[in-house]
């Protein structure tokens, strides 16, 4: 069960950066530091965390959710009504949480809302804001052995639904019918619903990021990229499945493709930049001749969110260290016929790297 290590970590990081505080939107950080977000919407919230203490602000509709949820937790709650708005509570959290109602340097969420912004800076009068990130993407970059085994069981969960997903594979069947199939196990597994479900057949498969619609399987290749959210950490993986018999051509496609995602392992090693794994995937498709058809990233972070940093690709060179986990996901898209991709969540450790999904990466063949 989480424990509030995460928010003395996130204090421990604001003290070393020397800022006032950092005030945190619902989402991914807060769900990262509490274990539990408020819903984000039009109203005003922050957890603003100081060097040694912690407040919420929230608005009252949403207070009785956050007592429940954090009863026991080192953190104080502000909630205010939305006819009197949140300037006084986030004073009122800002004094709580540093001894301080303005002034000061302080950090505020990449993804907070403009308005927001304003009514921070309307309150709490800061002389400087930075973004969050500066404390919060090296934090949860690297993850300890809780969170390792959270995303060992979501990956779990997307295994058995990848499962699910081919049985539902028939003449007639949409993507969409494949995609329904999926959903309603990853509820039969137990997880808090799907974070990423792509399915694409046969030309829709050459478009990375086809979304499921109304196209009927017939014979074929198709895709299923698909993961889910559990225990608040998620899964991500693709794997190919073919009705019918896969041709030569087919068969030599996937089998540069996972050529590739095997190098791409190789360089998930403790101490080479994150950029080595995209070079070593890539350079695989190139030498086949296919390197303007591998046309995204080898990968990406994944956590509490299911895209977070690092991210495999040229530029980030994020150096590798033990706890670190993202996918990687190389792919060859052939516009009009078919793409191929076989993507994987690997775990940095001190030595070779671990793959979390216990799938074959073999394409799974459908009779007709």
């Amino acid at each position: 069960m989480l424990t509030d290590s995460r928010l003395t970590r996130v204090q421990d990081r604001v003290a070393a950066a020397g800022v006032r505080a950092v005030l945190l939107s619902p989402g991914d950080d807060v769900l990262y530091t509490l274990g539990f977000t408020p819903p984000g919407d039009e109203r005003c919230c922050f957890l603003v965390v100081g060097a040694d203490r912690a407040a919420l602000v929230v608005p009252g509709v949403n207070a009785h959710d956050a007592d429940v949820h954090l009863a026991g937790f080192p953190v104080t709650i502000f909630d205010y009504a939305d006819d009197a708005g949140p300037d006084a509570a986030l004073s009122e959290a800002l004094q709580t949480a540093t001894g301080q109602t303005t002034g000061g340097r302080v950090l505020v969420s990449d993804a907070a809302r403009h308005d927001h912004m304003l009514a921070v800076e309307r309150a709490l009068a800061p002389e400087a804001i930075d973004l969050a990130s500066v404390i919060m993407r090296p934090l949860r970059m690297v993850k300890d052995a809780e969170e390792i085994e959270r995303l060992r069981r979501s990956s779990d969960a997307a295994d058995a639904t990848f499962g699910a997903g081919v049985a539902a594979i028939a003449a007639g069947v949409t993507e969409r019918g494949v995609h329904d199939a999926m959903l309603q196990n990853f509820r039969r597994v137990g997880s808090d619903g799907a974070s990423s479900q792509l399915i694409a057949f046969g030309p829709n498969s050459a478009a990375p990021h086809h979304r499921p619609d109304d196209t009927a399987i017939g014979v074929g290749p198709m895709w299923l990229d698909l993961g889910c959210r559990k225990n608040g950490y998620c899964s991500d993986l693709t794997r190919m499945a073919y009705r019918g018999e896969p041709d030569a051509f087919y068969r030599e496609i996937h089998g540069i493709v996972w050529e590739a995602r095997q190098a791409g392992e190789q360089a998930a090693r403790a101490g080479n930049p994150a950029s080595a794994v995209d070079r070593a995937a890539r350079a695989v498709i190139e030498k086949a001749g296919y390197g303007a058809y591998f046309v995204h990233r080898t990968g990406h972070g994944i956590g509490v969110a299911g895209h977070e940093a690092p991210f495999m690709m040229e530029g980030d060179d994020t150096i590798l260290e033990p706890g670190m986990t993202f996918s990687i996901e190389p792919g060859i898209y052939l516009p009009g016929r078919f793409g191929v991709r076989i993507e994987d969540i690997a775990v940095v450790t001190d030595g070779p790297a671990e793959i979390l999904s216990k799938l074959s990466p073999e394409p799974v063949v459908v009779p007709v």
